[in-house]
Parts: structure tokens; C-alpha cells; sequence
């Protein structure tokens, strides 16, 4: 007969990840065990073995939740609002509203992807794709004419998630700035640039030269 769950698994399920995401962001992946796991949840290893298989297990889980819920809220910011403006506003709000309660989540998805057996993490990369073209897309919105520039439009998008990403090693959510200000002031500081920025010039072809030179790949991060 198989084993029924208990009314609170998904309870216990989701704490065991947030417990989780808070050790491996502050002491990272390779140096947690799932003792270390079992003990921050207060339970057995034989108990949190009924909830997850591996400490790979958990690590992927709580990635795919994680980017899942970063990728349904950008259809929503692009197809939800009518004025690109709005839809970026929207977004970045979303972004920062979500790293200042899952700080944790969003650290291990930026230390610890690597960790993952390859096909899972090939499955989280191209999530994290979509979620690039996205932004992209929601750029190329505000500045229509930077689409004969695909490189450009990809090296903008990438700008934006620097200047996002990584606002958790210096934002405090419970500070004096909350979430939905510095979102503001990231879309206002972001796009009054943005949509000032000039388009690369083009290039001049040198008829007399041999053979074009190469042209150098943009490699998509793994990250975002």
C-alpha cells in the first residue's frame, strides 16, 4: 500500500526548501549535508528522506520552483500591460519583490547551478533563457529601433539583470528603501538612460581587405 501523505506535506515540503536555501546561500552547496539540512528543520535524515530523495533533489527543486516563478510572472509583465513602460515598471517590481523574500533562492540560483547532474541543469539554462528573451523582448518594446542590433539588444538585456541580480549583496529589504521604491528608482534610473542611449554606429567595410573579420560569439551566460 503506498504511503499516504500527511496533511501538512506541502507545509513541511516548503520549509525544508527555505531552510534549505538559507544554508546554502550562506555556507554554499558542497559544504551542506542533508544532516545539516535535518538538523536546521528540527527533524531526522530518515524523515527528510520522505520528502526528497538526495540533497540534488532539494537543490533542483527548489531551482525550478524558483525560476518557474520568475518566468510565469514575466508573461504576465508582457502580455498583461498594453505601454512597454508599464510592463518594464511592472516587471522590475516583481524582480526585486521577489529577491527581497527569496534572497536565499536567488543567491543559491546564482552560486550553485553548477552542482546539478548536466541534463537537469541543461533544463534550468534554457528557462533562464526564456527569461532573458523576456527582458529582451520588453526592451526592444521601449526601443524598437535597437532590433537591427540583436547583439546590442542581448548585451542591454544582460546590463539589466547585472544591475539586478546581485542587488543582495548590498540591499537590505527590511531597510530604510523597501522593495518597491528601489524598483522605481531602477526602472527611472534604468530606462531615462535607456532610451537616451545612441545605436552603435555602423561599421565601415573595408572592400580591399581579403576576408570580413570574425565576429565574436556572445556566449549567454548560465545565470540571470
Amino acid at each position: 500500500m503506498a504511503r499516504t501523505r500527511s496533511p501538512d506535506y506541502d507545509k513541511i515540503h516548503d520549509e525544508i526548501i527555505r531552510k534549505a536555501a538559507a544554508i546554502f546561500a550562506n555556507r554554499g552547496y558542497a559544504a551542506t549535508s542533508i544532516g545539516d539540512i535535518a538538523q536546521a528543520c528540527g527533524c531526522s535524515k530518515s524523515r527528510l528522506y520522505h520528502y526528497f530523495d538526495s540533497k540534488e533533489a532539494i537543490l533542483l527543486d527548489m531551482l525550478n520552483t524558483h525560476v518557474d516563478t520568475l518566468l510565469e510572472r514575466c508573461r504576465h509583465s508582457l502580455y498583461g500591460f498594453q505601454d512597454p513602460h508599464e510592463r518594464f515598471q511592472q516587471l522590475i517590481r516583481f524582480f526585486l519583490e521577489v529577491y527581497a523574500v527569496s534572497r536565499d533562492k536567488q543567491v543559491t540560483l546564482l552560486t550553485c547551478l553548477d552542482f546539478l547532474a548536466a541534463e537537469n541543469r541543461k533544463e534550468l539554462i534554457a528557462k533562464q533563457r526564456q527569461l532573458i528573451a523576456y527582458v529582451r523582448d520588453i526592451l526592444l518594446q521601449l526601443r524598437p529601433d535597437m532590433a537591427s542590433d540583436l547583439t546590442i539588444a542581448h548585451v542591454d538585456t544582460m546590463m539589466f539583470f547585472g544591475i539586478i541580480n546581485w542587488t543582495y549583496t548590498w540591499y537590505r529589504a527590511d531597510g530604510e528603501v523597501p522593495p518597491q521604491e528601489l524598483a522605481d528608482r531602477a526602472v527611472e534610473l534604468f530606462t531615462n538612460g535607456y532610451l537616451k542611449l545612441s545605436k552603435r554606429p555602423a561599421k565601415s567595410v573595408d572592400k580591399n581587405a581579403n576576408a570580413a573579420p570574425q565576429k565574436t560569439p556572445v556566449k549567454t551566460p548560465t545565470s540571470v
